[in-house]
């Protein structure tokens, strides 16, 4: 069933970079690239002075979502929704409870409490409350095979957490991937990777327990799913694609599950 989306934009201008017409026309553009039906644009010109609910924008978007059925609120970045963090986990909140979705057409992803591209410092945290949030404060590591990209918005304004590629610990990652699928087991990948003086996560040096984690939890290097572009959320769940983010094939990915297949029906019998 195809997506019924809303788009909501906010700038200083309505013409220009970062403007209220450009933020409109790559919103126009990122839901016809996925076949979503964008049923209507709403907007509101910069007032720092303006309560996030007292904007005329943000006030006829709710209103807009009280009388159409509605599954995606777009904006172009969680930035453009409000400077606040607090603010965007609220709506958040406000939306989910109406079965909606909050996508970002800057970071190509659903929005949620954990990928908000906020920095716990300034305003931005000082009426955070929602337990929740606590644990979700600051900017998030980047994660080996990742980097935090200097991105900014269409307003000009840094994206604090948004994660790019790291080329050269994504090599590494695809190179650990098809040692292990190629038989060498972790222990000696990390022996091998520590021997030519390749950095580990954090700039340690590698361990076994880093590369082979724990399957059922997704941890360790060759269980990450977000290297074949797939996030988890915050109860370990399925939570969406992020292609942008994908550093292994799928090949190699089946590859390594396979093999770690027969290592456990190896070792479960092994111990009868």
């Amino acid at each position: 069933m195809t997506k019924k989306v809303v788009f909501y934009a906010r700038a200083a201008s309505k013409t220009g970079e970062g403007s209220i017409e450009a933020q409109n026309e790559r919103g126009k553009a990122f839901a016809a690239d996925r076949g979503w039906a964008l049923l209507g644009s709403i907007t509101d010109v910069e007032n720092n002075e303006a309560l996030f609910k007292a904007r005329p924008g943000i006030q006829s978007l709710c209103a807009f979502l009280e009388r159409e059925p509605i599954d995606i609120v777009l904006c172009d970045a969680p930035l453009n929704v409000s400077d606040n963090r607090t603010h965007v986990a609220r709506f958040l909140s406000e939306l989910g409870s109406r079965g909606i979705e909050l996508w970002s057409a800057a970071t190509a992803e659903r929005v949620t409490l954990r990928n908000l591209p906020y920095a716990d410092s300034g305003d931005q945290g000082k009426d955070t409350t929602a337990p929740s949030l606590e644990k979700d404060q600051g900017i998030r590591r980047a994660g080996f095979g990742y980097k935090l990209s200097s991105a900014v918005d269409a307003a000009g304004r840094r994206i604090f957490g948004y994660r790019v590629v790291h080329p050269e610990q994504a090599e590494v990652v695809r190179r650990i991937f098809r040692m292990y699928a190629a038989g060498r087991s972790a222990r000696e990948i990390a022996a091998a990777l520590n021997a030519e003086g390749v950095e580990g996560p954090r700039g340690r040096p590698w361990r076994e327990e880093a590369i082979y984690g724990n399957r059922a939890r997704g941890t360790g290097i060759l269980n990450n799913i977000l290297y074949v572009g797939m996030r988890r959320n915050a109860d370990g769940e399925f939570d969406g694609y992020v292609p942008a983010l994908r550093i292994v094939s799928d090949d190699l990915w089946h590859r390594v599950r396979q093999k770690q297949a027969k290592a456990t029906g190896r070792h479960a019998q092994s111990l009868w």
